[in-house]
């Protein structure tokens, strides 16, 4: 009975969202205010969200968005930018506990910009505005709405995570080490609009792994809503990860219907994507949208560079890409406070490492896409997803005659990253039996590998929990 309940428990949608839940809500209150990238400017947009402003049109004389706000929601973020990349400086409890008890004071209003976080979709801010809607209604200060805030938006990250993990038991152990990795669990317990990103990314995947193991016209009117209500605000968030779509081809066409079902099926998600894309983008951003205040950034001038010296800019990707691979790795395993706080090199080799393992150790059933299928479709969309925030990241973030692209982070690939875990695992499946870890049969097995999994996770947690106390309190 025991051992039942024990397996049961460690089955990996349970032990994630238990794991989640503790140390996510750990980082929402250790982690002091505004001590993740841009936290300031997403508690502003979202805190405009709020209002009823789901669509930005300010700009001061600068050009740089943002909204007419209470004064105190800036104010309150004022003591703790001292911190931002000075990891020698320390959070005090006693601007804390001042920063607490300002008011909120509605009425006291000017306008406030937020030029990286203007243009995100409302998709992105679902959890942070009910809990930050939470705080309006029982009339709590600035701070308190933070806090409220970050919570919603981990509640709602780890209810996106559960549902990716239990709909897709092919992948669950890899992805279960994806969800609970350092850069994805402090994230989702920030204001950040990237975990319900990521969050859907996940669940958009799992779904197509589950679909995928279902038979003939299993792809009904239920299950194309469901895949439209995901991918629809994963494509308005960030336009980077509308290629996620393309994991739809890995689903056999008998699933869908006849051939003729399956193109129209899959021509009224990408025509429902597409134009609701092309609709937020037209009233939120174009090629005048100012995203970086600092001098010489011009999307207009470094389009037409690109237009003039393709093989250039081919030649700056590269050196960029060449350049930065480290630092993309360290960026996607995980860092603290504004990337200036970051782990030890054998730690994160070590995770990938981990991810790689899990895969291996993926159990054989349900059936997964063939392995000369998977990379066929996986592979390209990576390389167009990385090379569309590259670009995106060259017009809208880098100094016109730079030699390198700025703004790109390693945290971008992890909507792409259960892609890449579906493709390994399809991978080793295809390996001889005797080069596995264990054949079809194998319950017990998986049972045991679920709960060694769970304790390698507590580890990891307790670790960057550690990390991230002495990184601002030690």
């Amino acid at each position: 009975m025991v051992q039942s309940r024990i397996t049961a428990w460690t089955r990996p949608h349970r032990a994630f969202a238990a794991i989640a839940l503790v140390f996510g809500t750990a980082l929402v209150l250790v982690v002091p205010p505004f001590q993740s990238p841009d936290e300031s400017f997403h508690f502003l947009r979202a805190y405009q969200i709020t209002e009823g402003g789901f669509v930005p049109h300010e700009k001061d004389r600068r050009d740089l968005m943002g909204a007419t706000l209470p004064v105190s929601l800036d104010r309150v973020a004022s003591p703790f930018l001292k911190m931002f990349l000075h990891p020698e400086i320390k959070a005090s409890f006693d601007d804390i506990r001042q920063a607490w008890r300002l008011p909120l004071q509605e009425q006291n209003r000017a306008f406030q910009i937020f030029p990286t976080t203007a243009h995100y979709s409302p998709t992105g801010y679902v959890g942070q505005c009910l809990g930050i809607g939470l705080g309006r209604a029982l009339d709590l200060g600035p701070l308190a709405m933070l806090y409220l805030g970050r919570e919603g938006n981990l509640l709602l990250w780890i209810l996106l995570g559960f549902f990716a993990l239990r709909s897709a038991p092919a992948i669950a152990r890899p992805l279960f080490f994806l969800l609970l990795m350092p850069m994805s669990l402090n994230f989702a317990a920030t204001l950040s609009a990237d975990p319900s990103t990521s969050g859907l990314a996940a669940l958009f995947t799992a779904l197509v792994c589950k679909y995928f193991a279902l038979g003939a016209k299993s792809i009904n009117r239920t299950r194309l809503v469901l895949l439209a209500a995901i991918s629809l605000p994963l494509t308005v968030s960030k336009l980077a990860y509308a290629p996620l779509l393309a994991l739809l081809l890995l689903i056999p066409t008998r699933n869908f219907g006849a051939r003729a079902e399956w193109a129209a099926k899959l021509a009224l998600l990408a025509a429902l994507n597409l134009t609701a894309f092309l609709l937020w983008a037209s009233c939120t951003s174009n090629l005048d949208t100012q995203i970086n205040p600092g001098q010489g950034v011009s999307p207009h001038r470094q389009l037409d560079f690109i237009e003039h010296h393709p093989a250039q800019f081919a030649h700056i990707f590269t050196d960029t890409l060449r350049r930065g691979t480290w630092y993309y790795l360290e960026m996607f395993v995980g860092v603290i406070g504004w990337y200036d706080g970051f782990l030890p090199a054998p730690f994160v080799i070590g995770y990938l490492i981990l991810l790689i393992l899990a895969c291996w150790s993926c159990d054989d059933s349900p059936p997964l896409p063939p392995p000369l299928r998977a990379p066929a479709v996986i592979l390209p969309l990576f390389a167009l997803i990385f090379l569309i925030i590259a670009l995106l990241s060259y017009l809208f973030w880098t100094e016109v005659g730079r030699s390198l692209i700025y703004g790109i982070n390693g945290r971008y690939m992890i909507p792409v990253a259960p892609a890449i875990l579906l493709l390994l695992c399809s991978a080793f499946r295809a390996l001889p039996p005797t080069w596995r870890i264990h054949g079809p049969s194998s319950l017990r097995l998986s049972a045991r590998l679920n709960a060694l999994a769970v304790l390698v996770s507590l580890g990891v947690c307790i670790y960057f929990l550690r990390e991230v106390w002495l990184r601002f309190y030690g």
